[in-house]
């Protein structure tokens, strides 16, 4: 395993710390379906609050835009 780099998330731009292979994210519940939205849209990892976002619908392919959850 690799020591921890630090990354800058390609979604809001916040710095964080990737393990790379069994890192945190391995354990936010990210589905295929979630990562093949992301590897469309990004070249490299997102941060834990995006990657919560993704993981919980908020962000991602089971998103509603904005002007719409508010209705």
């Amino acid at each position: 395993m690799r020591c921890p780099v630090t990354k800058t998330c390609e979604h809001c731009g916040q710095s964080f710390s990737c393990g790379g292979y069994q890192c945190w994210c391995g354990k936010i519940g990210i589905t295929e379906s979630h990562m093949d939205w992301i590897a469309a849209r990004y070249k490299d990892c997102l941060c834990p609050g995006c990657l919560e976002k993704v993981a919980t619908g908020e962000l991602g392919p089971q998103s509603v835009p904005h002007h719409e959850r508010t209705r």
